[in-house]
């Protein structure tokens, strides 16, 4: 099951929704931010965005993907918790027929009747942490388990380089632990390919002459560093290569 929550925010206060309206409600009782299941065809922020007008009457007009709470709850199938907060919103504030609203400030959330592992996330919310992969495992109102990821943002390398001068550039790498990822080191993939070329005249080539096409055997090189060490890896690998312009492709991704 996919639901959101979200959390608006005004005068460092947080709306909260005590659900005390449903007679069959598993939140029954407790103080939840708002939100709601996704209907059929729906994407979460269309999700969201409906489900915060019903539920208070409040139009977004901006807001902020914060994290992915997944909460299983005894053997019940999963729910994937899409999780907001947003400052930029108007309207008028509505009654909701799910509970009570009620504008309450930051320092005093905790103190709520709140479901465990939301006190967790609210944290995080309130030190504006990283995005968060957050899971909480229930048994009936016990929270017995919990694992917290934060997304990781990583820049991919492509490197096209001769085959003897791989481990050349590794030796490099690791000199400031860069291909080290959990408990492995010197982790990085290699493949086969052809180079092609034409040296111009006033180049310096490693290989190959200058006037002349040359054709030669290389390797693929595929590595990934934390964003932060971009472009100290460039540098370093740059430094290893042996050829005067240096083929090397850079990609940003996130995990």
């Amino acid at each position: 099951m996919i639901t959101t929550l979200c959390y608006l925010e005004k005068d460092n206060k947080y709306l909260m929704l005590h659900r005390n309206k449903k007679e069959i409600d598993i939140n029954k009782g407790k103080w939840l931010g708002v939100g709601g299941k996704l209907e059929n065809g729906e994407t979460p922020e269309e999700c969201l965005r409906r489900e915060v007008r019903e539920e208070t009457g409040y139009d977004l007009n901006s807001f902020e993907y914060r994290g992915l709470v997944i909460f299983n709850y005894n053997a019940d199938e999963p729910l994937f918790m899409y999780l907001y907060t947003s400052s930029d919103f108007n309207g008028v504030e509505k009654e909701c027929d799910e509970g009570d609203l009620k504008w309450i400030s930051k320092n005093e959330i905790l103190n709520l009747k709140l479901w465990e592992g939301d006190k967790i996330f609210l944290k995080l919310l309130f030190e504006n942490s990283p995005f968060f992969y957050l899971t909480l495992d229930y048994e009936n109102d016990d929270l017995i388990g919990t694992k917290l990821e934060f997304k990781q943002e990583y820049s991919s390398f492509e490197v096209f380089v001769p085959e003897k001068y791989v481990e050349k550039i590794v030796k490099n790498l690791q000199r400031y632990s860069l291909l080290t990822e959990g408990f492995y080191a010197d982790v990085y993939s290699t493949s086969d390919t052809v180079g092609h070329w034409k040296t111009l005249e006033g180049g310096s080539p490693f290989d190959g002459e200058a006037g002349k096409s040359s054709v030669a055997h290389e390797k693929i090189m595929k590595f990934r560093v934390k964003r932060e060490f971009e472009e100290l890896a460039y540098y370093l690998v740059k430094e290893a290569h042996p050829y005067e312009t240096a083929v090397i492709n850079v990609f940003r991704m996130e995990v």
